[in-house]
């Protein structure tokens, strides 16, 4: 039982850190929440994260495994081959989406973000080839953009902590906010 709470806090912090090393973003932050490890992580969230997969194993998973069974071997192991190589595929998508959408906000909002330097001029010419333009705009829109990282942040090269929404005040969120966290 204890493991599903630890190996969950694990890949929450993983994946914190990694946003921070490849997006300079932060997709989450705990700073406010008590008993937190480097703002990534906190106890609360990992008791509810460890309760949801607990109850996600006991109660979903053992449906799922029967429905996966009538399954033919043969159609299975295609469609996991398939579902892979589009997981894959959209996360390498994903990715070059944030990235469009920075080179976006830095030209457009004069930001000087953590770490776009490595990238902003690669993603500047890509974005000057009017298909390649027209493609971002069209499916990476700001608004899609916001609406599916709502929460997104980025440190400015000072240090500074900008949320998008923020930026982007006239994108409506598709959530109501049941709280808006502090920022410092």
């Amino acid at each position: 039982m204890y493991g599903g709470f630890i190996i969950g806090s694990v890949i929450e912090y993983v994946i914190s850190l990694i946003g921070e090393w490849i997006f300079n973003i932060k997709w989450w932050d705990y700073s406010d929440m008590p008993f937190n490890i480097n703002d990534r992580i906190c106890i609360w969230f990992s008791i509810f994260w460890g309760l949801l997969a607990i109850y996600l194993m006991t109660h979903i998973n053992p449906k799922v495994d029967r429905l996966i069974d009538k399954i033919p071997k043969k159609i299975l192991k295609n469609t996991t081959i398939i579902l892979t190589i589009f997981i894959f595929l959209d996360f390498l998508l994903t990715c070059f989406a944030l990235k469009m959408f920075y080179v976006r906000l830095v030209n457009n909002y004069d930001l000087d973000i953590k770490g776009v330097d490595k990238y902003i001029e690669t993603y500047n010419q890509m974005y000057e080839n009017p298909k390649i333009k027209k493609f971002v705009d069209t499916h990476f829109s700001n608004e899609k953009m916001l609406k599916t990282f709502p929460n997104i942040k980025v440190t400015k090269k000072d240090g500074t902590i900008i949320w998008i929404c923020d930026i982007l005040k006239d994108i409506q969120p598709y959530y109501i906010r049941i709280f808006t966290p502090k920022i410092r």
